[in-house]
């Protein structure tokens, strides 16, 4: 015997059945030759979680600029792997925050790949946030964040309220001491995109 699912009422309107759409959330991808400004579609609570549950993500509406020339392109979509991410900043909410557990925020400075990035890298109260790290899923969050780079017009720049750096690409990590912890005041946009971005010097 073979049961079939009847069809839905005529007066039922079919639209309302449809799952609702994904969001987008705009990032800031830092890899080892360029930074990539796109949209990445949320299929989890926070980017961390995305970022943690999965090794490719593919990127919509897309820029990639170059660090070793000026040249840029602007791609529909690209697929960029985990392990070629250094950084991830991100604009937005922090994510749900029914989720948030009592931290202790570390200043603290990384080193991954040509980045230096600092920030609060939060931690439970009475342990060392340097092992806590190391102990971290591959994508560890630092909020009121900066990183810094080279790029083909000097020295650049950028403040985020939360960078993504991928601790499997970690030079270093040491304690610091830093008083302009901050969110960022203004976060610029790169023109014709919408997307944040700053490469002033």
């Amino acid at each position: 015997m073979v049961f079939h699912r009847p069809p839905p009422a005529a007066d039922v309107d079919c639209a309302t059945l449809e799952a609702p759409p994904v969001p987008l959330v705009e990032v800031t991808l830092y890899s080892d030759d360029c930074v990539a400004f796109g949209r990445l579609p949320l299929t989890a609570s926070r980017v961390t979680d995305l970022m943690n549950d999965g090794t490719e993500f593919e990127l919509v509406d897309t820029f990639l600029q170059s660090l070793d020339d000026t040249h840029g392109v602007q791609l529909r979509t690209v697929v960029v792997a985990r392990d070629e991410i250094f950084a991830v900043a991100v604009t937005g909410p922090r994510g749900d925050p029914t989720r948030w557990t009592r931290t202790r925020p570390i200043p603290v400075e990384v080193r991954v790949g040509r980045y230096d990035v600092s920030g609060n890298l939060h931690g439970v109260p009475g342990t060392d946030p340097i092992i806590g790290f190391r102990r971290r899923q591959v994508m560890v969050p630092l909020t009121e964040a900066t990183i810094e780079f080279d790029s083909p017009d000097g020295r650049s720049l950028s403040r985020s309220g939360t960078i993504l750096v991928n601790r499997d690409l970690t030079d270093w990590i040491a304690l610091a001491t830093r008083s302009d912890v901050r969110p960022p005041e203004v976060i610029p946009e790169f023109q014709g995109l919408g997307l944040a971005k700053d490469f002033t010097r």
